[in-house]
């Protein structure tokens, strides 16, 4: 009985100082700088949203919060040194968009790590895909003169990855399957990346996100010809939805939010989620995302990695996994 007695009594200070350090880490947290890292290259959409919450999150918490792009492998890279580097403190923190839960469906490379390696923070923004052309283009003008002319001659896109890690490289092969046309895909870094090489004329066409094209739009860079979303959008209003344009509906996005690794402390994630979603209540932030084409989104937990999942069907019926 004794022994029992001593053993429950081990165990209630082994939970109590577990609590307290738990407590003291949250009391002093944080107490230095905090880097965001950004799996995919500057000036993106992804990229530009997280400096929007990196500003504001700085001025609640008191602490630089800095931003660190860490590209390649269509962000595995990034992913994988933060689930096995040992960063546990809660001062290191990683974008992740849906893209994430496709790496173990990846046929050519298929990747260890899923939703249950990760602490999931919050949402911070949907933003729809959309295909878009420059407008200067001479050989198409829309989504139907640009099939036809698909159909005949091989166009390029830049895609972060070629296959089904891949939202616009899902879109492409979409188009291939159902209107017989010869998308071919230039892998790069990041959407700033993908960008730069269709306003240079390197691409034919550009298959992105609002973001990626909002600005290109309004300055007249850029001729947005549908938008992969079940109704239009407030950004870009006179932009028909595919469905509109072509009778056929496909609908992708990119959902875009932060996660830690496994072993930060509970406290501090219950914490960091509450500040980063006060954030998003903040009219500055609001605003610049808003500026950006980028829709504030603030699920969390449970409900986060739900939306994460949620184009599990629709990217394994294009790439027939």
């Amino acid at each position: 009985m004794k022994k029992w007695i001593a053993l429950i009594v081990a165990l209630v200070f082994v939970l109590s100082f577990t609590a307290v350090s738990f407590a003291d880490d949250l009391e002093d947290f944080p107490k230095e700088t905090i880097t965001i890292v950004c799996p995919y290259s500057a000036g993106g959409g992804t990229d530009i949203g997280a400096r929007n919450m990196a500003k504001v999150l700085s001025e609640k918490l008191g602490v630089s919060v800095v931003v660190e792009n860490q590209t390649g492998a269509a962000g595995w890279i990034a992913w994988t040194d933060m689930i096995t580097g040992n960063y546990t403190d809660g001062y290191r923190m990683c974008l992740l968009n849906h893209n994430f839960v496709f790496g173990k469906l990846d046929k050519t490379n298929p990747r260890q790590y899923g939703l249950e390696d990760v602490q999931l923070l919050c949402n911070q923004a949907l933003d729809y895909n959309v295909i878009a052309i420059r407008t200067n283009e001479t050989r198409f003008n829309d989504i139907e003169s640009f099939i036809a002319y698909a159909q005949k001659n091989p166009v390029l896109i830049a895609c972060q990855d070629p296959g089904i890690l891949d939202g616009d490289a899902t879109a492409a092969e979409w188009f291939n399957q159902n209107f017989g046309t010869q998308i071919v895909i230039i892998p790069v870094n990041g959407a700033s990346d993908s960008r730069s090489m269709f306003l240079a004329g390197d691409t034919d066409i550009l298959f992105g996100s609002i973001s990626d094209v909002l600005n290109g739009y309004k300055n007249g860079e850029m001729n947005v010809m549908a938008l992969f979303a079940p109704e239009r959008s407030d950004f870009l209003p006179d932009v028909p939805t595919l469905e509109e344009a072509m009778g056929k509906a496909f609908y992708a996005y990119s959902a875009r939010g932060y996660f830690y690794p496994l072993g930060v402390p509970e406290e501090i994630v219950k914490f960091m989620t509450e500040t980063m979603l006060e954030v998003q209540k903040d009219p500055e932030y609001i605003k610049s995302m808003t500026d950006m084409g980028l829709q504030v989104d603030t699920t969390a937990g449970e409900d986060f990695a739900k939306l994460l999942s949620a184009q599990a069907d629709t990217r394994l019926a294009v790439w027939g996994e």
